[in-house]
């Protein structure tokens, strides 16, 4: 998937902030990360699955980059 793509799904979970959407990234069935925007903000929050390593990003930019790097 490109960051272009990526940017615009990032896009789409910052408009709808006052709502809860998690957009989860898989590998066949094996769910990798999750990317939700955190309630009312700016701030996006990735979770890694395997590890619950989580990870918060003000920047679409950024954020997109990173879900490339962990997706590929």
């Amino acid at each position: 998937m490109s960051v272009e793509k990526l940017k615009e799904i990032l896009e789409m979970l910052r408009y709808y902030n006052a709502v809860e959407i998690t957009h989860t990234f898989k590998n066949g069935e094996n769910p990798l990360l999750s990317v939700c925007c955190l309630k009312n903000t700016s701030t996006f929050q990735i979770t890694i699955l395997d590890s619950k390593t989580v990870k918060y990003f003000e920047c679409v930019e950024e954020a997109a980059k990173t879900i490339e790097k962990l997706i590929h």
